[in-house]
């Protein structure tokens, strides 16, 4: 089997925390051990999957919302969106008046004129405990992202905004202010197909574990889809299996459900 893991609520903690639990880690582990492939599946780019997740141990990764696989240490794909696209978006996000952070495998990039709101300035403080680099600019000559993602108040100008970006990206909210664009042609979904493929494995042999809207595609890719404990109940609904609460141990009850460990 391979199992594809969202990392924010589904193995580290959605809160202040950030927390890993052990018994997540050891399910892993062993479920790596038993000869099944472990991999992660998230809409962080590769830059921003932390050394202490990538310790835990996992054969490949799949970020960025399908823009970027890797399989085993070898990088099957790296799409980046052209740079006019970049930088009718930057002009068009300044105009909605939102706050972004464009992701890129190898970088970040703000934009120093937009206001900063709320989860902007959570995101900010965080990635300077992590020590992330989050000074880049969009004015900078090597501007260019793969997604990103953006908040918006009620000053924001969103249906501008999801007009301006249809052609190009699926829109995302993730609600309380926060959303996120992914390139059109591009998901976990398809992430999911391109790694079995390389490996040769059906579909039918994928599980795939996540807890927020933005874990649709990837669920909806697998006839084995898990819901994390806390997940919204439409994400619910639509899984095969509800596991536990991240904290109470939801990982291994869900790899112990398909009898990986």
């Amino acid at each position: 089997m391979i199992v594809f893991f969202d990392i924010d609520g589904t193995i580290i903690s959605d809160d202040e925390k950030h927390i890993v639990p052990d018994s997540a880690v050891n399910a892993i582990r062993a479920a790596r051990k038993n000869g099944h492939l472990m991999y992660i599946n998230t809409g962080r780019t590769i830059m921003n999957v932390e050394q202490t997740l990538r310790d835990i141990g996992f054969d490949g990764y799949v970020c960025g919302c399908g823009t970027y696989i890797e399989c085993g240490g070898e990088v099957l794909l790296n799409r980046t969106v052209p740079k006019d696209i970049c930088h009718d978006m930057a002009r068009l996000i300044y105009e909605c008046d939102m706050s972004p952070v464009y992701e890129r495998s190898d970088s970040f990039f703000i934009d120093k004129r937009a206001r900063e709101l709320g989860g902007f300035a959570a995101l900010r403080a965080l990635f300077k405990t992590q020590g992330k680099e989050f000074s880049r600019d969009i004015r900078d000559a090597d501007f260019g992202f793969d997604k990103l993602v953006a908040w918006y108040d009620e000053k924001s100008d969103l249906e501008k905004f999801k007009r301006g970006t249809e052609k190009e990206f699926d829109y995302i909210d993730r609600g309380y202010g926060f959303c996120e664009l992914a390139v059109k042609g591009f998901s976990k979904g398809t992430g999911i197909d391109m790694v079995c493929t390389h490996y040769g494995i059906p579909v039918s042999n994928a599980i795939a574990i996540g807890d927020s809207l933005n874990d649709l595609p990837m669920l909806s890719a697998v006839p084995n889809s898990v819901a994390m404990g806390k997940s919204a109940e439409g994400l619910k609904k639509m899984s095969v299996f509800v596991t536990k609460d991240l904290y109470d141990n939801g990982i291994e009850y869900a790899l112990k459900h398909f009898n990986l460990i």
